[in-house]
């Protein structure tokens, strides 16, 4: 009696309706997975999912998860580099504080500068500090072989301990009551609000990212290059590709959009430099990056979404006395499903008898 075979094969050509259907699975089984979280709770899931989706069916739950997105999706867009090299940036967070930092500098130097040209300083120098973070760990990769999870991971904690002592120190406002923050930064340099919505102009600077990355990825010969790279570094090399300048430029323009993010921040959210100006934001872009499939114009939705469950976050807090950190076990829940579906989009099972 022959007996069945089971094999796993590599799919030569990806799947696009297969990788949205599993995109959206993984979503719902992660979500559905917190059903024993509110039990144990004691917390009736009807009514907890029932608080988490009337984020998206008011005005104000809208706009303010638009508003939270914005900066995910900077950082989302432009993980989506070093990812498709197979380069592991896990400093988005890092890089996202070095460009507030930047950006405030900025501020600080020129406060009374009109609008049209604080706010391309702080854009041009946000993304020049955010990348530059980007471009170390980098660096340390591609010439020296050191591990870039613990390269970029480390510097997180760097930038954050420097905004620290810049805001408890040197930068801090000497009206704020012994605060950590800076001053107020004045009216020219705040994000303005575009016309007719509640939402800053950071989201068009998310949109035109977005549509920028997506295009260089798909129709530019460097986007084809970090393609090859990453899918054989010895394939690129052979090829004629220089991996280090790939890696490097790759992690500068990742970077960079962190540091756009950070910049977003200060400038049309906090309207300051503070203590924990992110609760997150990088780490979250890392599982909305992976949800989009590396796709930018996927970010942008992943990215709302994402943003709607922070706003969903305080929503449990408030209406049923859930923990914020509630929020924290979805997005590791639907990453755990995003990451062991991937099983499912690069390879078959075929069954055959022998």
């Amino acid at each position: 009696m022959a007996l069945p075979s089971i094999r796993f094969e590599r799919r030569l050509v990806p799947d696009r309706r297969l990788n949205s259907a599993v995109s959206i699975s993984s979503i719902l089984l992660g979500l559905g997975s917190t059903v024993p979280l509110f039990l144990v709770a004691g917390v009736d899931p009807v009514a907890a999912f029932q608080q988490v989706f009337s984020v998206f069916t008011t005005t104000q739950g809208v706009t303010e998860a638009v508003t939270r997105s914005i900066p995910i999706i900077l950082i989302a867009v432009g993980l989506c580099l070093p990812f498709k090299m197979g380069f592991w940036n896990i400093g988005g967070e890092g890089q996202l504080f070095m460009g507030g930092v930047a950006a405030t500098l900025m501020v600080l130097m020129f406060p009374d500068s009109p609008s049209i040209i604080i706010i391309p300083l702080m854009i041009l120098f946000a993304f020049l500090a955010g990348g530059i973070w980007g471009v170390i760990p980098a660096f340390l990769k591609a010439r020296l072989q050191v591990n870039e999870v613990l390269t970029t991971l480390m510097m997180n904690f760097i930038a954050i301990l420097w905004v620290d002592f810049l805001v408890y120190g040197p930068w801090r406002d000497p009206q704020g009551y012994g605060f950590p923050l800076t001053v107020m930064f004045p009216l020219e340099a705040r994000l303005p609000m575009i016309p007719g919505i509640r939402i800053h102009s950071g989201l068009l600077i998310a949109i035109a990212s977005a549509i920028l990355v997506y295009f260089v990825l798909s129709f530019s010969r460097w986007g084809y290059e970090i393609k090859v790279a990453g899918q054989s570094q010895s394939a690129a090399k052979y090829a004629g590709m220089s991996y280090i300048l790939l890696t490097l430029l790759a992690m500068f323009l990742s970077g960079g959009f962190s540091g756009l993010a950070g910049m977003t921040l200060v400038s049309g959210i906090v309207m300051r430099l503070r203590h924990g100006i992110s609760p997150g934001y990088g780490y979250t872009a890392i599982i909305v990056a992976w949800l989009a499939r590396l796709n930018p114009i996927g970010a942008l939705v992943a990215g709302l979404l994402f943003g709607g469950l922070l706003v969903s976050g305080d929503a449990l807090q408030i209406g049923l006395g859930l923990a914020f950190s509630t929020v924290l076990v979805f997005q590791g829940l639907i990453l755990l499903f995003v990451v062991g579906a991937d099983v499912i989009t690069q390879y078959r099972i075929t069954v055959s008898l022998r």
